[in-house]
């Protein structure tokens, strides 16, 4: 009863879906049938791209990067750290290049967190000071479609950026990863002069404050400004085409593990929000999370499903915790 429901209405920079699919034909991980595979309006952009016209401020729909990350996530589960430890200009957005100006690493992740959907809606960064020393930032994706080697590559991709924004060799502390250590920990060992811990509670870096602080070189403040004018304006259009972020969000949680996510202490401490704010976020969207469950449940319940699956298979699967809860709900819902 696994059923894929990404939302297609979604989208992200197309230069992080361009960048990704270059990467993988490049390194032979795709071919070309895999490049036609990802439609119409990614070919007409990945041209414009390799004839150097501008697609800064391109988006494309963000199941096509779930997608290209799923299809090589079993291959090879070091190429989101290879892919992410290689600072590629060519693949600078408008938010990257907005970066590129920021005073100190410090103030370009204030941008970079707070401004995120630019790139990614889904991906997911936080900071916090640790005993007074130490900036430990953390990294989630909202949706669970995401496999590990996404990740992998978001983090590598911050440490390699955060060398070449300040040109120098800096190196965290400490990592922490959710996933298991790889087959091959060459790449991963690369990241950084410290520890390396795996099957972790949350994916972090730990680095210096010295370090955190770091001014950024080349930074003028007159392209600064501009770049963050644009940008807003950007964001603003951006904002206007999305679905409602909390509610997409549950609804793709819902569709990826709905045993798991139907509990309501479950959806909380994954997207890191208490019951009120999340009931507050729903609620200004229309919708609740209770109603969201509902509808993930009826989807499910086809008469192929009822014909094909015994009721203890059913009840698990739609996450009841005893067959009395299921007949309650087909009840409730007037399912004969």
């Amino acid at each position: 009863m696994t059923r894929q429901n990404t939302d297609f209405r979604q989208t992200v920079s197309a230069i992080a879906v361009i960048d990704l699919a270059n990467e993988l034909l490049e390194r032979k991980c795709i071919g070309p049938d895999d490049i036609a595979d990802l439609g119409h309006q990614f070919g007409t952009l990945y041209q414009m791209w390799r004839c150097k016209e501008s697609v800064q401020e391109k988006r494309l729909p963000e199941h096509l990067l779930i997608n290209l990350w799923q299809k090589v996530a079993d291959v090879d589960d070091s190429i989101g750290i290879q892919i992410g430890s290689k600072v590629n200009l060519k693949a600078k957005g408008l938010l990257a290049n907005w970066l590129s100006q920021s005073e100190t690493l410090a103030e370009a992740f204030v941008i970079f967190s707070e401004n995120i959907e630019l790139l990614n809606p889904s991906e997911c960064w936080t900071s916090s000071v640790e005993e007074g020393t130490k900036a430990k930032l953390s990294i989630r994706f909202l949706s669970p479609e995401y496999p590990d080697v996404a990740i992998d590559r978001s983090m590598a991709a911050m440490i390699a950026w955060s060398r070449s924004l300040c040109g120098s060799e800096i190196s965290p502390a400490r990592i922490s990863l959710t996933r298991p250590a790889p087959t091959l920990n060459e790449d991963f060992a690369n990241l950084t002069t410290g520890e390396i811990a795996y099957q972790q509670q949350e994916n972090a870096a730990w680095f210096s404050l010295e370090d955190f602080n770091r001014p950024v070189t080349g930074a003028n403040q007159y392209l600064k400004n501009l770049l963050e004018k644009q940008a807003m304006t950007h964001k603003k259009q951006v904002g206007k085409t999305e679905v409602n972020s909390t509610t997409r969000t549950i609804k793709t949680m819902l569709s990826h593990d709905l045993a798991r996510f139907c509990q309501l202490t479950n959806t909380t401490n994954y997207l890191h929000l208490s019951r009120s704010n999340l009931y507050r976020k729903l609620k200004k969207e229309g919708t609740s999370f209770t109603e969201l469950v509902k509808e993930e449940r009826l989807c499910r319940l086809s008469p192929s499903t009822l014909a094909e699956l015994s009721t203890l298979e059913i009840t698990e699967a739609l996450g009841f915790r005893d067959i009395g809860s299921y007949y309650r709900f087909r009840k409730q819902v007037e399912l004969t």
